[in-house]
């Protein structure tokens, strides 16, 4: 009870600076909770975004993908060419030799 006496006594000296000051405090507390909620909406939206490039960056890895199969079969294709340039090119200079040893 004497506790309360003493709250009473200090409730009833307090002036305007004070009520100004609980106002203030009152104020960036409010500041503060609708700063919280704005980020987590910037947050929210930023995931979203996020979640689209990730996507896109898989596209991106499907068309890679791509390239790289085709850039394989043409390896393939040139390999090939090449083994049948090279034995043409032995049989015509076994043609060549064989020409000038029985020609």
């Amino acid at each position: 009870m004497e506790a309360l006496l003493e709250k009473e006594g200090n409730v009833e000296s307090w002036n305007d600076e004070r009520m100004d000051e609980l106002s203030r405090r009152v104020d960036a507390g409010f500041e503060k909770a609708a700063a919280k909620v704005e980020l987590t909406a910037v947050k929210d939206e930023m995931n979203l975004r996020f979640g689209e490039v990730d996507k896109r960056f898989d596209q991106v890895d499907n068309r890679f993908n791509k390239i790289d199969a085709q850039l394989l079969h043409i390896h393939d294709r040139l390999d090939r060419m090449n083994n049948t340039l090279l034995i043409g090119l032995f049989g015509l200079i076994a043609a060549v030799i064989a020409n000038g040893i029985w020609g």
